[in-house]
């Protein structure tokens, strides 16, 4: 079993800004009366406490209006200094760009993972030979330098499956194994590989197939990184074509933690999973 990493930057501002939310609230003192404090807009404030990060100086300020105990205190200080660590140069996530920075960053530092994907196969859980094909179907063609590189690469984040002091939840849609970059018989040996996912015991994975008909958020693509943080954090990665975009705060994250117990209730289970998969694997 191994640790967690320290939790991102990125992360440690949104626990930090949920963090003085809390003590704000707590003090019965208004966003208005915050900023006063600090001689600057409301919207920073909302900002701030959205995760944006704040100065030492403003922590302080903050907290002393906020009438933290000395506890309290030491724990916002150490959040604020730590939203402030800089990766450290050779880091696994320097390898990707910027905006797969603090995707690949939250992979390995998160307590639960929760996954669905509609029309490929997680990236997570793809064999070599899956994801090299689908590299080569990029627009316009990468180079083979760049296929190498960048499968290298996803190879690596794979082994944060590994820690066993994570939880990882996958929903595949049928058609992901429908519509595959390779062909049948390359096909098989990827099946098998989510066979094998299945044993293992900080895995779930569930397949919804074409028969359950039509289910809430079929056709979206996201991951939800959740952090037994206090208070507890949770962010979401919404797959798009040019990057992604990542929602934070309790509210849009909760609509997404809804949705994916919408989206397990009405896939099948582990074990019919795997009847499926090797059934699957037994027609191609």
């Amino acid at each position: 079993m191994t640790q967690h990493q320290q939790l991102p930057p990125a992360v440690m501002k949104i626990v930090l800004g949920a963090e003085l939310e809390r003590q704000r609230l707590r003090a019965e003192v208004t966003q208005e009366q915050a900023a006063q404090r600090l001689r600057c807009g409301q919207s920073k404030i909302a900002h701030i406490e959205g995760g944006s990060g704040i100065k030492a100086m403003e922590l302080d300020a903050l907290l002393d209006l906020y009438g933290a105990d000395d506890n309290d205190t030491a724990y916002a200080r150490a959040l604020q200094a730590e939203s402030n660590r800089r990766t450290k140069r050779g880091a696994f996530s320097t390898r990707f760009k910027q905006q797969m920075r603090l995707l690949v960053d939250m992979e390995p530092s998160c307590n639960e993972l929760l996954s669905h994907q509609a029309m490929v196969i997680p990236g997570l859980l793809q064999t070599e030979e899956y994801m090299r094909a689908q590299f080569r179907a990029w627009r316009p063609s990468p180079t083979q330098d760049d296929i190498d590189r960048d499968t290298a690469n996803r190879l690596g984040r794979q082994r944060v499956l590994d820690n066993t002091s994570q939880k990882f939840w996958f929903i595949i849609d049928e058609a992901a194994l429908r519509r595959t970059p390779i062909g049948p018989e390359a096909m098989k040996p990827q099946i098998t590989h989510l066979v094998e996912v299945i044993d293992r015991p900080n895995v779930e994975l569930q397949i919804v197939p074409f028969d359950i008909g039509y289910y809430m958020g079929q056709s979206h693509d996201y991951t939800v990184f959740q952090y037994e943080a206090d208070p507890q954090v949770s962010i979401v990665y919404l797959e798009k074509h040019d990057g992604g975009e990542y929602v934070e705060g309790a509210k849009k994250t909760a609509r997404y933690l809804d949705l994916f117990d919408q989206q397990k209730a009405a896939a099948i289970g582990q074990e019919r999973a795997r009847r499926f998969l090797l059934d699957f694997a037994a027609s191609l």
